[in-house]
């Protein structure tokens, strides 16, 4: 029966790997659960102050609006009281003008829009007749409020036009007062933008209802069209929010938005993703330094239970493996089991320990003995190699034949030969220790076991047991010799016990080949 090979896999491995392994899966998991949830956390913080920022500047960008035709409708209210007196009218555009950062040119017209009043003068434009081409026209067209939509001056900067008519007391139609906004870097739309503190790569930008940009951190792009951008659509369209976005630049963006009612304009605050999640990368870089040291002494500490949990049954093993010899009872008792598992193993090795040297023991005196020499027989020895299987003990094998034994027989007589066969049975008794099991197999052949003993203690017994034969005065004219061969069988060895058998009959015969009365050890 061929007997298994023994794995490499220990109880200790067994554990370090499955409490290893757990403590790393659990670590990878637990990280890339935190990592997770903050970006998803981070993400949706920046959305939202995204968002803040936006509504924010809408309503300050709404409320310079207003303030500014509340300006303009203040002044004009002074211009009509006043019978549009030329010096009223030049004072007022002089005070919008200069009074803050709201106008940067501003001007009064007739109903026919021809220009009665500029600030600054420097323009040098008064008494021209508006251009049917110019913003101015639409307010002439309207009579209303108006706020225009962007366009660019004569001197080549990108403004709005706020405008309020003028009328009589009696109703009459008398012209308009209008103001012109810059939405270059100078301008007081910029200045608005400009007074909020951004960081970390936010910026913000502003479009018009035909999605130009009017205000931009680059001031190559002021001026341009934005192109397919899901932000700019929903903001156009009237709606505030923020979502995560790739934008026309091809860049991943966390954006807010907030719409500008008065003027259909939109504004958008963003902050590319990869910034926003740049610390939290930084973030997981610590946290997995600073959980070091507690993996360290946790996976030490699993070093050390691994060892104490698998010294027991790894003291068992040992026993079983070096072999069943006299006081292996006394081992198998003598090793520390403190928990059940390894207790009912040693209940079990103690119970099968009683009964291998009982039933070795048996072998020995029951039928399954050779009659001449009261050694084992081939029965014998058949159950005798079937205990140390079942018990995978290690053992060797002596074989050993008489040298020229016909000669005995031919030239004595088979009386003196069965004599001669049956003092070296005694010899090998003699020789041999409590565990041995000795057979006589057949005419002048024997072989012995030796459980648990490695081949070299096996030479040297093979060795002692030659000489002794060699010394005994087994005929009365003449020596008698013994030649031995030696193999041995261990159970994660992959040859079984057969062939441990056939070794031990090759290296017998290796001995009378090289001309008897020696030991010869397998191959």
């Amino acid at each position: 029966m061929p007997v298994l090979a023994i794995s490499r896999i220990t109880l200790r491995r067994l554990i370090l790997s499955l409490s290893m392994g757990s403590v790393l899966v659990m670590l990878i998991l637990g990280g890339a659960g935190i990592y997770s949830i903050q970006r998803t956390q981070l993400m949706d913080d920046t959305l939202a102050s995204n968002q803040a920022f936006a509504q924010k500047l809408a309503a300050s960008a709404s409320d310079l609006l207003t303030q500014a035709q509340s300006d303009l409708a203040y002044s004009a209210k002074q211009i009509t009281q006043s019978g549009m007196n030329p010096t009223v009218m030049q004072m007022e555009a002089d005070h919008l003008h200069l009074q803050g950062a709201k106008f940067q040119s501003v001007l009064v017209t007739s109903a026919q829009g021809i220009i009665l009043a500029i600030s600054p003068e420097t323009l040098q434009i008064s008494g021209r007749k508006v251009s049917a081409v110019d913003p101015q026209t639409a307010a002439l067209r309207k009579k209303t409020p108006t706020i225009s939509k962007p366009f660019t001056t004569m001197l080549g900067n990108l403004a709005i036009l706020l405008t309020h008519p003028l009328y009589s007391p009696q109703n009459q139609y008398l012209g308009y007062l209008a103001g012109t906004v810059y939405l270059k870097a100078d301008g007081g739309l910029s200045r608005l933008i400009r007074q909020h503190y951004f960081r970390n790569d936010t910026y913000v930008y502003l479009v018009d209802s035909s999605r130009r940009l009017l205000y931009h951190p680059d001031p190559n792009r002021l001026g341009t069209i934005v192109g397919t951008n899901p932000v700019v659509t929903a903001v156009l369209r009237g709606q505030t929010g923020a979502e995560r976005i790739t934008n026309s630049q091809g860049v991943d963006m966390l954006a807010g938005y907030a719409y500008i009612p008065d003027a259909k304009w939109g504004v958008v605050v963003q902050r590319p993703t990869e910034v926003t999640l740049e610390k939290l990368s930084t973030l997981m870089q610590r946290v997995m330094w600073l959980s070091l040291l507690p993996v360290l002494l946790l996976l030490a500490a699993l070093w050390f239970l691994s060892t104490w949990i698998s010294r027991p049954l790894r003291a068992l093993s040992h026993i079983v493996q070096t072999g069943y010899d006299g006081n292996a009872a006394e081992r198998i008792r003598s090793v520390r089991c403190w928990y059940s598992e390894a207790q009912r193993l040693q209940k079990a090795l103690l119970a099968g320990t009683d009964t291998v040297i009982s039933r070795l023991s048996q072998l020995r005196e029951e039928a399954y003995q050779d009659p001449l020499t009261g050694l084992g027989n081939r029965r014998g020895l058949d159950i005798a190699l079937q205990a140390l299987e079942n018990t995978g003990q290690a053992f060797s094998v002596l074989a050993l034949d008489i040298d020229f034994f016909k000669r005995i027989n031919d030239r004595y007589g088979h009386d003196v030969g069965d004599q001669v066969i049956r003092q070296t049975g005694e010899l090998m008794r003699s020789q041999a220790r409590d565990d041995d099991s000795l057979f006589r197999i057949g005419g002048e052949e024997f072989l012995t076991l030796l459980p648990g003993t490695p081949v070299d203690s096996a030479l040297t017994i093979a060795e002692r047991l030659r000489a002794a034969v060699e010394a005994s005065p087994l005929l009365p004219e003449e020596r008698v010799t013994i030649s031995i061969g030696v193999a041995a069988w261990r159970p994660e060895g992959t040859r079984d016990l057969a062939d441990t058998l056939k070794d031990a009959d090759l290296a017998l015969y290796q001995a009378k080949q090289h001309g008897r009365n020696r030991v010869e050890k397998a191959a």
